[in-house]
Formats: structure tokens, sequence, C-alpha cells
């Protein structure tokens, strides 16, 4: 295929005669246009580039055409008023799942950050998003908790829930509409010990890239050890079992470790606070926010440990290494309301 001919402004013009004018003679356009030339050469050019089309001996914009234009106005306003209310709801609207806020406090969670080599992740994570890479190594995070105080709006304590999760998240960026690298995480699995939760998270548009499914989930203390366990049944991709020594947290990142310091682990796997999901029949990107409090981790010492979903999982053997292991407690959580992005056009 030969390339085309840059759009020179004389085609612009006419696309634009024909959009606001509606269907016009050739003489027509050269005269509106005040045209030194003849407009023929042009106007077949943009039939074929599928710009334009012939009616009844007039020429006519075409749905690619309107495209066109509306392509060449997003670049203008980019340039040039890329804060605009009106710019910016070309790709980003806040669309609420749910009529309140939901809120609730992570009494404890456990933190697993496994390193996995990219070629293996890549097919787990839909294209819009790209793997956010700490040297050269992908990361996905078992993080499971024991949520308190579960609901929505100012709901009384009598009605809130309290349940354990488990979810499973890829490391991810997202490159907005208006070109910002955004760090976030992609869920490739979750699972909690509640159905009426699961049932709430399979309806959220925010969680349709994988289904919730129940397990049994603990985590509990027995001296100075803190054990999780997810007891998936039948699943073995779902299996976990982690034994923690409690007593005494770690001063400096591990051996296995890919990270200098625990600062620089916290700023990777903690320092971020959006989720997307991706709805490939629309074209859209699904952005939901939080609002936390801090993680006061304590970096803690895996004593024994079985992970079913990266030993008997999607990924090959030899494509994962356990990296290091967090713990942190009584941090509040809120889930704003969801937003989503319209892919930009490249």
């Amino acid at each position: 295929m030969t390339d085309r001919p840059a759009f020179d402004d004389v085609s612009l013009a006419v696309l634009v005669a024909v959009q606001q004018r509606g269907a016009l003679r050739a003489g027509e356009l050269e005269r509106l246009l005040a045209s030194a030339r003849p407009l023929g050469s042009t106007l077949e050019q943009l039939l074929e580039r599928g710009h334009v089309q012939r009616q009844r001996g007039r020429w006519a914009i075409s749905h690619e055409g309107r495209q066109y234009l509306d392509q060449i106005l997003e670049e203008i306003e980019c340039q040039l008023a890329p804060d605009d209310p009106a710019y910016v709801r070309r790709y980003r609207r806040r669309e609420p799942s749910l009529p309140f806020a939901a809120n609730t406090t992570w009494a404890e969670a456990i933190c697993v950050n496994v390193r996995v080599e990219p070629d293996a992740l890549r097919p787990l994570v839909p294209p819009p998003f790209e793997l956010d890479l700490y040297r050269g190594s992908a990361f996905v995070s078992l993080t499971a908790s024991r949520l308190k105080d579960f609901g929505v709006g100012r709901i009384p304590d009598a009605l809130r829930m309290n349940f354990y999760q488990a979810t499973y998240r890829a490391h991810v960026t997202f490159s907005d509409f208006r070109g910002h690298k955004r760090r976030g995480c992609y869920f490739v699995r979750a699972e909690t010990n509640s159905p009426l939760m699961n049932l709430t998270a399979n309806w959220l548009p925010e969680f349709k890239a994988h289904r919730c499914s129940t397990s049994s989930i603990l985590i509990a203390r027995h001296g100075e050890r803190l054990l999780l366990t997810v007891d998936s049944q039948n699943d073995a991709a779902g299996k976990v079992v982690l034994v923690l020594d409690d007593a005494h947290a770690l001063e400096a990142m591990p051996a296995t470790s890919v990270f200098p310091s625990i600062q620089e682990a916290y700023d990777f796997v903690v320092d971020f606070y959006e989720a997307f999901s991706y709805d490939a029949d629309r074209g859209e990107v699904l952005v939901l926010q939080i609002d936390r409090g801090d993680w006061n981790i304590r970096l803690l010492d895996p004593i024994d440990h079985y992970f079913g979903f990266f030993a008997h999982g999607p990924f090959p053997p030899g494509k994962t290494q356990l990296d290091s292991v967090f713990y942190f407690r009584d941090t509040p959580y809120r889930w704003l309301p969801l937003v989503k992005e319209r892919i930009k056009r490249r």
C-alpha cells in the first residue's frame, strides 16, 4: 500500500464546508472557498480516503470524514485548552456504580509481593495498560485483608459487614487522554468469604475483568506466628498457606527482594490510589479511585508458604518469585465514584 498524501488546507476547508453546509456541487465549493484552482483532484483524493461521498452530482461528507474532523478538533483542543471542561468531557465522565461512597476499615492485611517475568504476566493484562516494571520485573501483589464495618454512606454500625477478601493485583500503568502516565493496579483474581459481597462485586462494572469467587479465608495468630489461609476447595490456583514471624519485623528488605530499601518498596508497591478495569466493547477504561489512610507497614519474614496462583495458576514454572511480605492494620478506606475514560484514538 502506498502512502497517501498529507491533508492540506484546501482539503480541510472542503471537509468543513460540506460538514457545515451539507452536500455541495464542485462549483459551489469553488465559489464558497474562493478557490483559485478547480477542486476536482482534491475531491477525488478525499473520495479515495473515504472522507467524502457522491450524492447525485454533489459531494457530501462521510462518517469517516466526520470522525477525521472530530479528531482534528480534539488535537487542537488538546494543545490549546486541555483543561477546558468541554474537552475533558469528551473523554472522562463520572459514572458511579453505587449511589453512595463505600467505606470500611482494613482491620489487618497482608500484602504478598511476587515478581513475575513480564512475558508471563502480559497475557493477563489487556492492551490499554502497560506493565509497571521495577528493574525489569513485573509484579503481582496478593493482598489478603480483614475488612471491618464495611458499608455505604453513613449507615449505622449495626447494618455494616465484616468479611475477608483476597485480591491479586497486577501493577500496571495507564496513559490517559492527556498523555499522563498513571500508576495503579489491574485485578487478575479476587475472592471473599462472603457470598453477598461476591454477588455485589460481580454485579459492579469495576470488576468485570474477572469473576469474584467464594472461599474460606482466615488470618489468625498462634504465639509468634501469623497465619493466612485461603481454601478454594477444588480450585488449586486459589489455595494459600502463609506462615509469618510476627514477633520480629525485618529492619531491611530480605535478600529475595529487588528493592534496595523499605521506602523504595513502599513507593512502588503501595503508593498509588487507582485501580483500573477495561470495557473492550465500549473502548473505555474504568478508573476506581480510593481515599485511604497510610499503610504503616511492617516487613515480615515468611517461615513457610504456598501460593496456588503462582504454583498452579496461569504462569509457567520458574516465572515467579516471592519478593517480600508487608503487614499493616487499622487503615481507613473509602472508594470514590467510578470514572470512565474513553480511550483516545491514536
